[in-house]
């Protein structure tokens, strides 16, 4: 299963630089997120933030804040070099 096939959940919006990006929050495949939370993904064209389940629980916050932070440093070598 691919990043774009995972159910998407929502988006969350990051700046990038002086960019806006929509990032989508998609359940990640059973497989794919291991031991974390919640991780941001490239695959080619596509990124999304990945977790294990649709919950807004503190920890599950946190995971995803942390994947944030990594979707902006990822993108900002993707999108501004």
């Amino acid at each position: 299963m691919t990043i774009v096939q995972a159910e998407l959940l929502g988006f969350v919006e990051l700046r990038v630089g002086s960019m806006e990006v929509r990032v989508p929050v998609r359940k990640a495949p059973d497989h794919s997120c291991d031991s974390h939370l919640a991780k941001f993904a490239m695959e080619g064209n596509s990124y999304a933030i990945l977790v294990k389940e649709k919950d807004e629980s503190a920890p599950m916050l946190a995971a995803v804040e942390q994947a944030c932070e990594d979707a902006v440093r990822q993108l900002s070598k993707k999108l501004l070099n």
